[in-house]
């Protein structure tokens, strides 16, 4: 034989069954054997319906009181647990705030860095340019001077032929004596005749073809 502690030790599965009342389905009708039955009535003395009238009323107020303690210590708990869940979510947002303004000002301090930083490249672009701009107006400056200089050494080499008070009797003199003509003529070959009053002389080949013509 085994003991109950060694029954209880084993560790046999457990098959559970579950009896439930059999009930008819509202929709079988009524057997044929109990169509005509008619059931009696319990005959019940006063004394025993008083005393289960008692026992009911008491049993109504037993539970209507045990509903309304359970009804008061649920509000109890709701009130106890919104409190706490109150204050916590008041704290885990203060700490959220905490956390958050925290995290912000890490942020803006990343941000100052990295626009200074930029700031800084800006600054350094901007001279370099200005600076190229600056050296590029310098030689165009430079440039500009070397031409006019150039233009004024030239024109002071031509100022010595330039016709002066001076010298205007001479020029006069000189230009009477050599006389110069700048008109030319081009024949259909493309030759150049300087001169208005040059003579014309046509080759040998030209004057036989004219002749033939005629």
């Amino acid at each position: 034989m085994l003991s109950q502690n060694s029954l209880l030790k084993r560790t046999w599965p457990m098959v559970v069954q579950c009896a439930e009342a059999h009930r008819k389905p509202r929709w079988v009708p009524v057997a044929k054997s109990k169509i005509f039955r008619v059931p009696k009535r319990p005959v019940v003395s006063e004394e025993e319906r008083l005393e289960l009238l008692r026992l009911h009323n008491n049993y109504k107020t037993q539970m209507r009181a045990i509903r309304r303690f359970y009804h008061e210590e649920m509000i109890k708990e709701k009130q106890t647990r919104e409190s706490a869940s109150s204050e916590m979510s008041q704290r885990l947002e203060a700490e959220e705030w905490a956390r958050c303004v925290e995290l912000n000002e890490k942020w803006n301090a990343q941000v100052a860095i990295e626009r200074e930083e930029r700031r800084k490249v800006e600054v350094n672009q901007l001279e370099t340019y200005a600076l190229k701009r600056m050296q590029a107006i310098d030689e165009k400056r430079v440039k500009v001077i070397a031409k006019a200089s150039e233009e004024i050494k030239r024109q002071k080499e031509l100022s010595s032929t330039f016709i002066t008070p001076e010298n205007l009797d001479a020029a006069i003199e000189h230009a009477l004596a050599n006389p110069a003509d700048y008109n030319f003529a081009i024949d259909l070959k493309g030759n150049k005749y300087l001169g208005r009053d040059t003579q014309i002389t046509k080759p040998k080949g030209a004057a036989s073809t004219a002749s033939a013509t005629a």
